[in-house]
Order: structure tokens, then C-alpha cells, then sequence
């Protein structure tokens, strides 16, 4: 069953230093959304709040009308899955081993696997193309390989959400596509609901629905991902000036840089939902 993730009034401060400003977002079940904004924007720290890394300092985060901190720890990690931007590589650990810990919510007695456990993760090895390394230490791998052995392992979990923060770090332009294809076939296939934050606009919208755009701690758009970038707001946003490309045969538009130029002030609060 579908699960709406949300957002309530969501707000997150740190001292007196305020993080993310109070946030009403719904994610879309069974779409691919992405988190986009410069660095520093909040994008991590929204990604963080929706999986129930951290909690928000007012306001709420809820799953399918739930609290998320209502729920046991167990059962969230049966609903959802997290890939941090980084993680420690464990020492002496083959990649089949660390794949298999994302079935800890779904193992028997004593974290015992069962037959349908190590189906899960070698479907997941295989579908990140690491099938051929299960039995190799992790901390002998590159930067790229242990990537898709950390993506293997949400994917092993099998959730209905998956959350990314910047899964395609690490790897070469070949593989950054290859992972992309991946998700968007999860999601074609299972209709896994997929929040990831990404860096290339252009990427995220070819390969996401929505858009969930942040600038200075503050959600500011939101919606269609072919509605809420456009050649104003990359300017105003991220500070460079960009030209718009339509390939044939394509719905969405590329931008390709230009140049740098100072980012003007963003009117807060517009939502492209508004606008869409």
C-alpha cells in the first residue's frame, strides 16, 4: 500500500541558527522527487527529517498519516530506506555481507537470513552490477564500486520509499546514468517512491517527476519537474545564467550553462504547484 510521506509545519533549528524554516511538503507516492538547491540550501537536513534521522523542532513528519517517531525502528526501516552522503566503509566485511544488513528488518530470530534474504541480496548485487564482487572486502573496493554496494544494500531492505542523498558521488559519468537507469526502473517496475537530492538539474529532470526546490533553508518550489526550473529561476537560485535546449522528441527541456552571475533575492513561498 502506497504511503503518503509529509511534512507538517515542519521546522528544524539549531541554537538560534534556523536550519529549515517551517515546511508543509507531501511527497507524491509512487513518484520519483527530487531535492534541488545550492549548497548549503538544506537539502541533506530535509532528506534527514523525512526519513526520521533527526527530528523536526516543531511541527511534524508523518507516514501515511502517522508519526514518524511514533514508529518503532523496525517498522520504519520496513517502510523506508536511507543512503546517507556518507557513510564510515566497514573493515573486513565482504560486499554479500553488507548488502545483507539491509534485510535487518526483515530477518528472523538472532538477525538469522532466510531463503527469500539472500534472494534479496543477490537481486540487489546483481541489479547494481556488483554480482562479481559479492565475496570481495569492502574496504578494498574503489569509491565508485562501494557506492553501488551502499545502493545495493537500501535496495536489498525493499521498502516502498527509498531516500538518496546524492547517490551518484563517487562514480564516473558511465555509472552516474547506469544508477539513474536503475531508480528509474524500481520505479517503473514497483512504483517505489523515490526522494533523492541531486546536484545536476539536468539529470533530475530527466529522471524525476517532482521537484522540490530549497534556497536558503526554505522550500520555494514545488510540483511538476517540468514546470519548476526555467532559465529565471536557475538564475536567481543558483546564480548562473543558462540557455534552454529542447531535443526532439524529448517533454522536458535541458539548461546549459553560460556563466556565473550574482544571485538576485528569491521571493520565498511561491509554489509551483501554483503555477503548474
Amino acid at each position: 500500500m502506497e504511503q503518503t510521506l509529509t511534512l507538517d509545519q515542519a521546522c528544524l533549528r539549531v541554537g538560534t541558527k534556523t536550519i529549515l524554516q517551517p515546511t508543509h511538503l507531501d511527497i507524491t507516492p509512487g513518484k520519483i522527487t527530487a531535492i534541488l538547491g545550492p549548497n548549503g540550501s538544506g537539502k541533506s537536513t530535509l532528506l534527514k527529517l523525512l526519513s526520521g534521522l533527526i527530528e523536526p523542532s516543531e511541527g511534524q513528519v508523518l507516514l501515511g498519516g502517522q508519526l514518524l517517531k511514533s514508529l518503532h525502528r523496525k517498522e520504519l526501516a520496513k517502510s523506508l530506506a536511507l543512503l546517507p552522503q556518507h557513510s564510515p566503509v566497514p573493515l573486513g566485511m565482504s560486499a554479500k555481507d553488507l548488502v545483507a544488513c539491509g534485510r535487518y528488518p526483515h530477518a528472523g530470530p538472532f538477525g538469522r537470513l532466510k531463503k527469500e534474504d539472500h534472494r534479496a541480496v543477490s537481486s540487489a548485487l546483481s541489479r547494481v552490477g556488483m554480482d562479481h564482487y559479492a565475496s570481495e572486502l569492502v574496504d578494498h573496493l574503489s569509491g565508485g564500486e562501494m557506492q553501488r554496494v551502499w545502493l545495493a544494500m537500501v535496495l536489498a531492505q525493499e521498502t516502498g520509499i527509498l531516500l538518496l542523498d546524492e547517490p551518484t558521488s563517487w562514480l564516473d559519468i558511465a555509472h552516474q546514468l547506469r544508477l539513474l537507469n536503475i531508480v528509474r526502473q524500481l520505479n517503473d517496475e514497483k512504483q517505489t517512491t523515490i526522494i533523492w537530492v541531486l546536484h545536476d538539474l539536468n539529470q533530475a529532470l530527466q529522471y524525476s517527476d517532482e521537484i522540490v526546490l530549497m534556497n536558503q533553508g526554505q522550500v520555494i518550489r514545488t510540483g511538476a519537474a517540468t514546470k519548476v526550473l526555467d532559465k529565471r529561476i536557475i538564475s536567481d537560485v543558483f546564480g548562473v545564467e543558462t540557455r534552454e535546449v529542447q531535443l526532439e522528441g524529448k517533454k522536458e527541456s535541458l539548461f546549459l550553462p553560460l556563466g556565473e552571475r550574482k544571485a538576485k533575492p528569491v521571493i520565498h513561498g511561491v509554489s509551483s504547484r501554483e503555477v503548474a
